[in-house]
C-alpha cells in the first residue's frame, strides 16, 4: 500500500510541476513578452541593439532620453472593438484613434477621455491613422493596403468614405495579406506621409506630393521606399506604428514586438533615440498599436484592446 501511495504522490508532483511549468509560461509570454526577451538574446538582437545606443550616444545623445515612465494606463470605456492607431490633432488639441472590427474613428482628449465617436463605412477594417491638416485625416487598410484620406464632420456621426480620394500601394504584396501596411505618420510642414509595414518583411514607405496634389503647381505623387532605413535596427522586429515629430522631422516607429521606440532623422535615416516601453520589474503594454506626440513633445500610446498611456516630456 505505501509503494502505491510513493507512486501516486509522485505522479500527482508531476503533475503539479506540469501545471505550474505551463502556468508560469503563459504569465510569461502573455504579460512579459518572454519568447521575446529569449529570442533577441539567443539571435544577437540585444547585442546590435547595445551597440546601436552606443553609436547615437556618439553621434550626439539619445534625444528620448528623460521621458518619464508611462503613466499608469487609463481604461477607455465605451469602445467596440480594439485601438488600432492613434494621431494628434494641433488645431483641436485632441487625439484620434481609431478601432478596428467594427472600424470607427474615436476622438479623445490628451487626458485619454473618450469625447466622441465616428462609425466608419466604406472601409472595413482600419489599421493605421495620421492627421493630414485642417480637419482632413488619413486611414490605412492594411489588408488592402488602401489609404483612404478624408474631412472629419464638425458632429459625432457615420463617416462614409466611399466615395473618398484613396491610393492603392501594394509594392508587390498580395491584396489579402494579413502582413500590410499597419501604420500611417504625417509630417504637415515637409508633406510627408509615412506608412509602415509591420512585419514578413518590415518595410517603411514616404509619399510626398499630398497637400499639392489638386494644385496646378502640384508635380503629382513621389513614392519612396526608405526600408533600407530598418537595416540598423533590426531589434525594432515588428512595425505597429509610425509617428513624424514636424518640428523636426524625425520619425518614430513604434514596435509592439520589442516594446519600445526608435527614433530616426527623417532625411538620413540615422538613429536619434531610443526608448524602453517595458521597465524592469514592470508589466509591458499588452499590445500598443498606436503611437502620437504632441506640440509639447509629450508622446501617447493605445495599446489593444482599449489602454491609453502618456509618456511627459522631460
Amino acid at each position: 500500500m505505501s509503494d502505491l501511495v510513493k507512486f501516486l504522490s509522485k505522479i500527482l508532483l508531476a503533475c503539479l510541476l506540469v501545471i505550474l511549468v505551463g502556468w508560469a509560461t503563459y504569465i510569461g509570454v502573455r504579460y512579459y513578452h518572454a519568447e521575446q526577451v529569449a529570442y533577441r538574446w539567443v539571435s544577437g538582437l540585444a547585442a546590435k541593439q547595445a551597440q546601436w545606443e552606443k553609436k547615437i550616444s556618439a553621434a550626439g545623445g539619445n534625444t528620448l532620453t528623460g521621458y518619464a515612465a508611462p503613466d499608469t494606463p487609463i481604461t477607455v470605456a465605451g469602445l467596440e472593438g480594439n485601438f488600432s492607431g492613434l494621431t494628434y490633432d494641433p488645431l483641436q488639441k485632441r487625439l484620434w484613434a481609431v478601432l478596428n472590427k467594427p472600424a470607427t474613428l474615436v476622438a479623445l482628449s490628451t487626458d485619454g477621455e473618450l469625447l466622441a465617436t465616428y462609425p466608419l463605412k466604406g472601409i472595413s477594417d482600419v489599421n493605421g491613422i495620421a492627421w493630414v491638416g485642417g480637419n482632413r485625416i488619413a486611414m490605412v487598410n492594411g489588408k488592402r493596403n488602401r489609404v483612404v484620406i478624408t474631412e472629419i464632420p464638425a458632429t459625432p456621426q457615420t463617416l462614409d468614405v466611399t466615395r473618398s480620394f484613396s491610393l492603392i500601394l501594394r509594392f508587390g504584396e498580395s491584396e489579402d495579406s494579413n502582413y500590410g501596411f499597419d501604420g500611417l505618420g504625417y509630417d504637415l510642414k515637409r508633406d510627408r506621409l509615412y506608412i509602415a509595414k509591420e512585419h514578413s518583411p518590415r518595410a517603411l514607405y514616404r509619399v510626398s506630393g499630398l497637400n499639392n496634389l489638386q494644385s496646378p503647381e502640384s508635380r503629382g505623387l513621389r513614392i519612396e521606399n526608405f526600408s533600407y532605413w530598418l537595416d540598423d535596427v533590426p531589434f525594432a522586429t515588428d512595425l505597429s506604428s509610425v509617428e513624424v515629430d514636424s518640428s523636426s522631422g524625425r520619425v518614430f516607429l513604434l514596435s509592439e514586438e520589442s516594446q519600445m521606440i526608435v527614433q530616426l532623422d527623417g532625411d538620413s535615416g540615422e538613429g536619434r533615440g531610443m526608448l524602453s516601453l517595458s521597465p524592469k520589474g514592470g508589466k509591458p503594454m499588452p499590445r500598443p498599436e498606436g503611437i502620437a506626440t504632441d506640440d509639447m513633445g509629450n508622446i501617447y500610446i493605445v495599446s489593444e484592446p482599449n489602454l491609453f498611456y502618456r509618456l511627459r516630456k522631460p
